[in-house]
């Protein structure tokens, strides 16, 4: 794959995407000797992905992407923010 091409594909992501991921990761680097220390550890796992589907959920009735154009030369795209 191009690079240009793997770009392109990151930056498609929409905010309802990378930002539960973003946070997901924070949490879980932050959380994860805790996880490890504790004999219920599983459950922050499970609060943690509980609540990226839960931010996913609510960013996505917030944001659309909508793709206006798409050449090789690159891709133009329009983020709408819903009220």
């Amino acid at each position: 794959m191009m690079v240009r091409t793997r770009i392109r594909f990151l930056l498609l992501f929409t905010p309802w995407v990378t930002v539960p991921l973003a946070l997901l990761g924070v949490y879980l680097g932050l959380l994860g000797p805790l996880m490890l220390w504790t004999r219920i550890g599983w459950i922050v796992y499970g609060v943690g992905i509980a609540g990226a589907i839960l931010l996913a959920g609510l960013l996505r009735r917030r944001y659309r992407l909508s793709i206006l154009d798409s050449t090789s030369l690159g891709v133009m795209t329009w983020l709408q923010r819903r009220i």
